[in-house]
């Protein structure tokens, strides 16, 4: 009887330390996904700040922060089998989309008369292969045809359509009325998005919409550029932080990958 007794008492520590280590392994190995993610998270953090850094002097660009948002939990979920034996993961980090922060950039006088900046919301609108296109960028050109355009993207919209101007001699006002030997020929059309979120980029400072669009009034300011509004003193703070959150993620799993190392040799004695 005492001995039998001593067998379960035995039993039941034996299965007590082996629930212990598997919980134990089960902790570890979701901090080696929270820690994987955060890894992926930071360094998607740090190429953004690059492009940041990168088009500061890029007309018209807008500067973009990197979003992160915790996966769902149905994302560890096995296929009909329920809850991951992972447990809950609502605290593991993920990189979800890139926001563009449209604050007004810096407006640089150029003397130029083929530079234009928008003072306030909107956006200069370009038809080209590629389909229509908004941006801020105002440092047009005229093509071999002699229409205002932006070399590489397409023809810059007025009023009327493409905006011929024929000749890089020609005025303008701050309502972007663009005149050719004192006649009027056209207006620049600018337009805005009643959401930003409609907004989908098609390049660095530019973007497509898929709707809500609307022609506005506004102030543009002819040989005049805007500048982009990316605050390097701002970008080179954020990556010095990511830097180190990057450096720390990567330490910290290898200390994890010693650690599950041990603990699955230890449930394998177990």
């Amino acid at each position: 009887s005492s001995g039998s007794s001593t067998a379960r008492k035995s039993a039941r520590t034996s299965n007590f330390d082996e629930n212990k280590t598997r919980e134990d392994a089960s902790r570890m190995v979701r901090g080696y996904y929270q820690l994987s993610s955060g890894l992926m998270t930071q360094s998607k953090v740090l190429n953004g700040i690059s492009n940041n850094i990168a088009n500061s002097k890029t007309p018209g660009y807008k500067q973009q922060r990197v979003l992160a948002s915790s996966f769902e939990e149905i994302m560890i979920h096995q296929v009909g089998q329920g809850e991951s034996v992972l447990g809950p993961m609502g605290m593991t980090l993920a990189a979800a989309e890139n926001a563009t922060i449209h604050s007004q950039g810096v407006l640089q006088a150029t003397d130029r008369a083929l530079d234009f900046a928008i003072v306030g919301e909107g956006f200069f609108a370009v038809n080209g292969p590629a389909g229509l296109q908004y941006t801020r960028r105002g440092n047009f050109t005229v093509d071999s045809n002699g229409y205002l355009a932006l070399p590489g993207v397409g023809r810059v919209m007025g009023q009327q359509g493409p905006i011929h101007v024929g000749t890089a001699e020609f005025q303008s006002d701050e309502q972007g009325n663009i005149l050719v030997g004192g006649n009027k020929i056209d207006k620049l059309a600018v337009f805005d998005a009643a959401d930003y979120n409609n907004l989908q980029q098609a390049g660095e400072g530019f973007y497509t919409a898929n709707g809500g669009m609307n022609r506005v009034e506004t102030n543009v300011k002819w040989k005049t550029i805007e500048g982009s509004n990316v605050d390097m003193a701002e970008e080179m703070t954020l990556a010095v932080a990511a830097q180190r959150n990057l450096q720390s993620c990567s330490q910290m799993l290898k200390m994890y990958d010693q650690v599950l190392n041990r603990a699955a040799n230890d449930l394998a004695r177990v």
